[in-house]
Parts: C-alpha cells; structure tokens; sequence
C-alpha cells in the first residue's frame, strides 16, 4: 500500500467518466472524418476518442473546447459520469 509522510494511503472507490461522443455523431449523422475537418483535429485523434466504451486516457481542454464549439454542447452534456456501486 502507497504512503505519504510515514502513514498509508487509502483509495476510495472512485467513479467512471466516460466520453459521449459517439452518441453525439450519431445522434447528429456526423461522421469521424467530418468531425476531424470541422475541428481540426487528426483522425486518429477522433477515432481514439470515439471508442465503442467510451473510455479514454487523456484529453486536452483544447481539445475538449473546439468538440463542445463543434457540436454546440456543453462538456457536461459531452461527458458522462457514472458513480461507483455502493458497498
């Protein structure tokens, strides 16, 4: 178990934030290579954040800001978080 300062750390079970937006290009009839034109992002970019679960590891606010002018949502609405099961 890690520790700080002499005393162990303990991690408390922490939710899942997930990406939406697949459902968003969906939703609107928007494809992964109209998206990379309109934003200005790689396609590669596009295709890492559009994963079928919705998970990713890294992502600008830059990145975050031009899908959210793109799209016309709020990061809230670009973003899902679900809670952890409670135990």
């Amino acid at each position: 178990m890690p520790q700080y300062r002499g005393q162990k750390v303990r991690y408390r079970r922490r939710g899942l934030l997930r990406l939406r937006l697949r459902q968003l290009l969906e939703a609107r009839g928007l494809s992964a290579y109209g998206l990379a034109k309109f934003t200005g992002l790689s396609l590669n970019t596009i295709y890492r954040l559009t994963r079928p679960t919705g998970r990713f590891s890294l992502i600008r606010a830059d990145t975050i800001e031009r899908l959210c002018g793109t799209l016309r949502v709020t990061p809230s609405e670009l973003f899902e978080y679900k809670r952890p099961p409670a135990t």
